[in-house]
């Protein structure tokens, strides 16, 4: 998704706004000590803020996506096992969990806005950066109603036209969605429709989102129109993520 990259790039880039109460750190960079290697790759905790506060209101009402901060490769090629993000300010530190996708939820801290940390990434400059990434919510349950999966990917639509994606998304509409597992793997997903027999949905190498920018996964695409009313797609093996396809 370019325009999230771009978006998620804008928001660090204006002026950051400031919590009631909250003092404005000038020189936010000469008042903390990076916990991480010299040349890790960073960025200023008050510019992340502002990108997962300006995401927020575009799933706040739409309960299937979600937004989280991406940690994405610059080639596809570069691995996403092991990374770790870290909080470190004047008096703050706390480390971040990041799933096998890159992603990250960022907790939203007053003592880490108002020291304005810096987030380190456990890996040296040049292979990876920071962007903003929607998705489908998986189910814990693994049990996705057609119905459901349809409105999933509308909301995700919408969310990504409503933030700035308007132009690049004119005229495609939710094809299906794309179910996201580790390369190598053997998922078991299957469709139930009719009242027949469940049939298992085979997975093929694919990219897992609509751009490009990562690697490939195993990726089990279902289309809408294989999906009759009242069908089942039952993940038994959980996704890593749950990405949507458009046409």
């Amino acid at each position: 998704m370019k325009t999230l990259t771009k978006l998620f790039l804008l928001a660090a880039c204006l002026p950051t706004a400031v919590p009631a109460a909250d003092t404005v750190v000038t020189d936010p960079v000469a008042k903390v000590e990076i916990n991480a290697q010299r040349d890790s790759e960073w960025i200023g905790y008050r510019h992340a803020y502002k990108a997962a506060a300006f995401f927020a209101p575009f799933v706040r009402t739409r309960p299937l996506i979600q937004a989280h901060l991406q940690v994405r490769p610059r080639r596809p090629d570069v691995p996403l096992d092991g990374l770790r993000l870290s909080v470190a300010g004047a008096h703050t530190h706390f480390e971040v969990a990041v799933d096998a996708m890159g992603r990250a939820e960022l907790p939203l801290e007053k003592k880490a806005y108002q020291d304005d940390a810096v987030i380190t990434l456990n890996r040296q400059k040049g292979n990876y950066y920071f962007s903003g990434r929607y998705s489908i919510r998986e189910r814990d349950d693994g049990v996705y109603d057609a119905s459901l999966l349809r409105d999933a990917c509308e909301q995700l639509l919408a969310a990504q036209r409503a933030s700035g994606y308007r132009m690049r998304l004119l005229g495609k509409q939710c094809a299906g969605i794309k179910i996201v597992y580790p390369a190598g793997s053997a998922p078991e997903v299957a469709l139930e429709a009719g009242g027949a027999p469940p049939r298992m949905l085979a997975p093929a190498e694919a990219h897992p989102f609509e751009d490009g920018s990562m690697g490939l996964y195993q990726v089990v695409t279902v289309r809408f129109a294989d999906l009759p009313a009242g069908a089942k797609v039952t993940a038994a093996t959980r996704p890593l993520a749950i990405g949507t396809l458009y046409e």
